[in-house]
């Protein structure tokens, strides 16, 4: 998780009340420039939130060549093979979360869906362009998906920039332009993962999409996608502690 997070484009930050003040006084004051590095999320409300915008503190490339170097220090191998599961760039623990249940080996706690990718950048056709207003879009995770069927794309819809009516509006206009390009778009909120119960219904649908005959899980993996679960569905501020 932690992985995932210096290679995406997101962190976690709670500010102290007294660093919130100071960041209220600096930008009332102007003294930083909008572009220095961070961005603060707001809610589609203008609410602050713990989500920061900024580019990647390491590249996947760079990541994998330290593990590959650190392999033979202590808890090397076992580095090397979490830095093999990070399935690429995200942008919110959301993203990492749905990355993680999809990704991981069913005997892991996982689902054991390969074939994704993350924030895949999607240049708009003329006539899905009039629609979203948009020339490209990102897709949260773009399956591929075999026997020329329409690709699938799975939207993360964190409650933080999609709890108003402007944001339905959008997702709706985006969603009808990717579908106008052949694309499935299937909109994931957190409670459909963060449920198990929900979750299942949610795997099944993209077992579907993807052309995989699902089977249902035996008792140790319901077992470790259980223990999966306890570990990635944290305060994500009390992550590494």
């Amino acid at each position: 998780m932690a992985m995932y997070e210096f290679c995406g484009t997101f962190s976690i930050f709670r500010p102290s009340p007294v660093v919130e003040a100071l960041l209220d006084s600096i930008d009332s004051s102007e003294l930083l420039p909008r572009s220095f590095g961070w961005r603060r999320v707001k809610s589609s409300s203008g609410r602050k939130t713990d989500l920061w915008r900024r580019e990647p503190l390491i590249e996947l490339g760079e990541l994998g060549q330290f593990a590959d170097a650190m392999k033979s220090e202590r808890g090397g191998r076992r580095f090397a093979r979490a830095a093999k599961r990070v399935t690429g760039v995200t942008a919110s623990p959301f993203e990492v979360q749905a990355s993680m249940l999809f990704s991981t080996q069913r005997c892991k706690g996982g689902e054991g869906f390969s074939g994704f990718v993350n924030n895949e950048r999607i240049p708009l056709s003329t006539s899905a362009r009039r629609i979203y207003g948009k020339s490209t879009c990102c897709a949260d995770l773009l399956f591929d998906v075999p026997n020329g069927a329409s690709p699938l794309i799975v939207e993360c819809q964190g409650k933080v920039v999609h709890d108003d009516y402007d944001s339905a509006i959008s997702d709706s206009d985006r969603t009808t332009a990717l579908q106008q390009m052949g694309f499935t778009v299937m909109p994931l909120t957190y409670r459909q993962i963060s449920d198990r119960a929900n979750f299942d219904t949610v795997r099944r649908m993209v077992a579907r999409q993807i052309g995989v005959a699902y089977r249902s899980k035996n008792s140790k993996e319901i077992r470790c996608e259980i223990d999966l679960r306890r570990n990635i569905f944290i305060d994500w501020t009390t992550l590494g502690r």
